[in-house]
C-alpha cells in the first residue's frame, strides 16, 4: 500500500514553507508520479466539458441536467487542479534544494 503524501498537506500546499521544514531530497520520481495523476485526470476532464458544452448546445432548456453536469466538471476540475499544485509544489521545493547544494537549478 502507498504512503500518505503528508508533506503537501503539513505544509499548506508551500514550497517555502516545505524546504523550512523538510532537509532531504526530492526523488525525481515524486515530480512524475503527481504528473501522471494529472495526466490521468485530463481525458476524463476533456469529456465532461465537452458533454456540458454539448448540452448548453442541443438542450438548453435542460437546467437540472446541466447544473448536473457542471457539478461534475467541476469535481474532476478540481481534482485535475489539486494535481497541478501537487505536480508544482514538488517541482519548486526541489529547484529550491538544488539551488542550496548547488547555487543553480537544471529545472
Amino acid at each position: 500500500m502507498p504512503r500518505e503524501a503528508k508533506l503537501y498537506s503539513s505544509s499548506s500546499g508551500s514550497a517555502v514553507r516545505a524546504f523550512i521544514k523538510f532537509r532531504a531530497n526530492i526523488p525525481p520520481r515524486w515530480i512524475r508520479n503527481a504528473k501522471n495523476s494529472r495526466k490521468r485526470v485530463e481525458p476524463e476532464l476533456v469529456r465532461s466539458l465537452a458533454a456540458l458544452r454539448r448540452l448548453r448546445k442541443t438542450r438548453p432548456g435542460a437546467q437540472i441536467a446541466i447544473k448536473m453536469a457542471n457539478k461534475e466538471a467541476r469535481t474532476i476540475l478540481d481534482r485535475w487542479e489539486l494535481a497541478y499544485n501537487k505536480e508544482s509544489f514538488y517541482r519548486g521545493l526541489r529547484i529550491l534544494l538544488e539551488l542550496e547544494r548547488n547555487g543553480s537549478s537544471k529545472l
